[in-house]
């Protein structure tokens, strides 16, 4: 049983550190940008399909790096033809902008890839092993690798927000973009920029989940409502709601296959409805962020 628990317990790290990329990425346009991107899984979906299609050709770093790359220049060019129009209306207009896109792109990706689940081509032999530490094996990609690599970005991503004058003319424009505008900054770009960043860490995030889960064009509606659960469970805007909104879940949900499995699918919302009763700005949310 200690054994079962110890294996869930890391099972749940692995998995909140994926839903942290995701919900982080999304935080980011939500909270700096104030834009309901509904198609913030598809980028998970495409950074997946994108890895697995470039490793048989450049091998596993390049593929994980490109397809980050290439989903966030995507996210550029989606947020300055499609997004930037609708700046200034109602959050429901590009709710449904996005939410339609993302339809498009879950078809666009049957037609390419199809309908059957494909999987990443084999790890490096450094990534494939296990480590072994006393009685328990611990996998290598899975269990060490993806929680090194996530720590490293999130504190790559900090230190941008918060300690470049790129991130403080990021925050400074959502707070007053005509203020911003004045002193001679182009805040469409920068917009548009925030709107990569978090394309780029969803395309990062699908690609490194590439290689433990089948890939399949259902990801991007599977992982965008558990991604929006967490930023809510978190508080939207928040960094660090992110980052414990995800272990939260992951972790819970990964406990809760031992517990009850058929509330697995389940756990994430009955959180949600719990944060929202107490506090509903979110765990470390800031009340009145949109008003």
């Amino acid at each position: 049983m200690l054994h079962q628990l110890s294996d869930q317990l890391f099972n749940g790290i692995t998995l909140g550190m994926l839903y942290i990329l995701v919900a982080l990425g999304l935080n980011i346009i939500l909270g700096l940008m104030g834009v309901i991107n509904f198609s913030h899984g598809s980028f998970f979906m495409l950074g997946a399909y994108v890895a697995y299609s470039l490793a048989p050709h450049v091998g596993f770093w390049p593929s994980i790096l490109l397809a980050a790359l290439i989903i966030g220049l995507f996210g550029m060019l989606f947020e300055s033809t499609l997004i930037r129009p609708l700046y200034g209306r109602l959050p429901e207009y590009t709710l449904l902008l996005t939410f339609g896109t993302a339809l498009i792109f879950q078809e666009v990706v049957r037609r390419i890839w199809g309908d059957d689940a494909v999987r990443y081509p084999a790890l490096p032999d450094y990534l494939s092993g296990s480590i072994t530490l006393g009685s328990y094996q611990f996998p290598v990609y899975k269990d060490v690798f993806l929680v090194l690599i996530t720590v490293v970005i999130l504190a790559l991503v900090w230190l941008l927000i918060n300690k470049t004058n790129i991130g403080v003319i990021i925050r400074a424009g959502t707070r007053d973009a005509e203020m911003v505008k004045i002193l001679g900054i182009n805040m469409p770009l920068m917009f548009t920029l925030v709107f990569g960043i978090g394309s780029f860490m969803a395309g990062l995030a699908g690609a490194l989940a590439a290689p433990i889960y089948a890939i399949i064009p259902n990801l991007a509606s599977q992982w965008i409502i558990l991604t929006f659960v967490i930023v809510i469970v978190g508080g939207i805007g928040s960094f660090w709601g992110a980052v414990v909104g995800g272990l939260i879940i992951g972790v819970l949900s990964s406990l809760m296959e031992l517990v009850f499995p058929p509330a697995v699918d389940v756990t994430g919302f009955i959180i949600m409805g719990i944060i929202l009763l107490v506090r509903p700005r979110g765990l470390f949310g800031v009340e009145g962020l949109f008003e």
